[in-house]
């Protein structure tokens, strides 16, 4: 098999970054993996040019970039998220007899990684893959409530608060204070707010310190009652730490992940 040998060598760079995880030099790099100096400037500057390295102006070192980190949250979204919750939605589902969603955020989108719907004859359904703008409902007031309030309002400047149905919030501090609970309890709500006669709830999934995913549960208003309502968020949020905890595999037993520094 034939490897490009200039995108061997950037691999390698990244490699050696990312395993010791430390600010390193040109010299350094170039020496520990026996490539010339222009030869590594001319790699490192490509890579910092993608945003997979940054360099520190003073210093002159190199540390890993944010979008490295990006690309690698995007793969565990992908192929560790869904395949570590599967079991646990499996487990939900018959705890709470309503249909379940597993997706992440891609920019100002949510999308769908998994469903598992109840076996009763009347139950919300919707493809693996579908994607929903992120000021549909629940997932807004979950996924926003992860920013500090001042980087909520810019979103909300930006992309609105749309009226979907008579129990949208379109007010901009009354949504704020919504975003504020949200992330006091722990889980979002959304009354009729996105679709007439539904109800859902949701709340975060973590990789370690970092919100990765979002699991919620959709019923509609008659089903998803006042009275099995506190029920379904107990096992939501229950199901969530218990992902998250497979997810975090360094986290000691038993010990929930700590909430995320803020994006």
């Amino acid at each position: 098999m034939y490897n490009a040998p200039i995108l061997k060598k950037a691999i390698d760079i990244i490699k050696l970054m990312v395993k010791e995880n430390r600010p390193l030099g040109v010299t350094e790099i170039a020496r520990e993996l026996a490539i010339s100096k222009s030869t590594t400037f001319g790699i490192l500057r490509s890579l910092e040019e993608e945003g997979l390295v940054m360099k520190d102006a003073r210093t002159k070192r190199y540390i890993t970039g944010n979008e490295l980190f990006e690309l690698s949250k995007k793969v565990l979204r992908t192929i560790d998220l869904k395949a570590t919750a599967r079991p646990f939605l499996e487990g939900l589902v018959d705890l709470v007899d309503e249909t379940i969603f597993l997706g992440v955020r891609e920019d100002n989108r949510v999308r769908v990684l998994d469903v598992i719907e109840p076996k009763k004859e009347m139950r919300i359904s919707s493809p693996v893959g579908t994607r929903f703008a992120l000021t549909a409902g629940v997932m807004a007031k979950l996924f926003l409530s992860a920013l500090p309030n001042e980087e909520v309002m810019a979103f909300l400047e930006t992309h609105g608060l749309p009226r979907y149905t008579e129990n949208s919030i379109t007010d901009i501090d009354e949504y704020i204070a919504e975003i504020e609970l949200t992330r006091a309890r722990g889980y979002a709500l959304d009354f009729e707010e996105y679709l007439k006669g539904i109800r859902a709830v949701s709340t975060l999934i973590y990789s370690g310190r970092f919100p990765i995913g979002a699991l919620w549960v959709v019923g509609f208003t008659s089903s998803l009652s006042d009275e099995k309502l506190p029920r379904v968020i107990t096992h939501l949020k229950q199901t969530a730490q218990e992902i998250s905890l497979r997810l975090s595999p360094y986290l000691p037993t038993g010990q929930p992940p700590d909430k995320p520094p803020l994006e």
